[in-house]
């Protein structure tokens, strides 16, 4: 988390730093999750931060607190690779989830673009971007449209924008993906 809470890894996996924070991976319900069953959000709450005190603080990762002891030796918990932020997972309709890699790992192949924002169509994405040299935004968009289609999402429609900046919110923070609204 960019709050300061890493996880440390070994030759065998990563280890949750439980000497810093109070790390609760929850289900649905807000119930501890227990071990080996993927977590809904997590709750941290810092031990260490006095200027950015974190109580409880939530987090949409999806977490499996593994049970047994690391070959290493650490007494730390073990965590399974986290899958990354739940609301930011896109699902259409019949039931099709699009995790926000396919966007990244698209995106990123473009090293001109400075930042993105994807808000979710019901076909698709409207994608804006922030660009230091030019981009073909129609190519850009048929990738994904592809991707999206591969993915089990019927006839995709994607647009890619280019803009001089992204609207953010007033802390400052932008929010990377943006699903519909329920």
């Amino acid at each position: 988390m960019s709050e300061g809470i890493f996880a440390g890894f070994c030759g065998h996996g990563s280890h949750l730093p439980d000497d810093l924070c109070l790390f609760e991976p929850v289900g649905p319900d807000g119930r501890p999750a227990g071990p080996g069953v993927a977590s809904h959000r997590v709750y941290v709450t810092s031990l260490y931060n006095h200027a950015l005190p974190l109580i409880r603080f939530e987090v949409t990762d999806e977490v499996r607190v593994l049970d047994q002891p690391c070959p290493c030796g650490s007494s730390f918990r073990r965590i399974a690779d986290p899958q990354g932020r739940l609301d930011d997972t896109f699902t259409y309709p019949g039931g099709v989830s699009i995790h926000p890699h396919l966007f990244r790992s698209a995106l990123g192949q473009h090293r001109q673009i400075i930042e993105y924002q994807v808000r979710q169509t019901p076909r698709g994405a409207d994608i804006r971007v922030v660009a230091d040299a030019r981009i073909d935004p129609v190519t850009a968009g048929h990738t994904i449209e592809a991707a999206l289609a591969a993915a089990g999402l019927s006839r995709p429609h994607v647009t890619v924008t280019l803009q001089p900046a992204l609207d953010r919110h007033p802390t400052g923070k932008l929010k990377r993906f943006v699903p519909l609204p329920c």
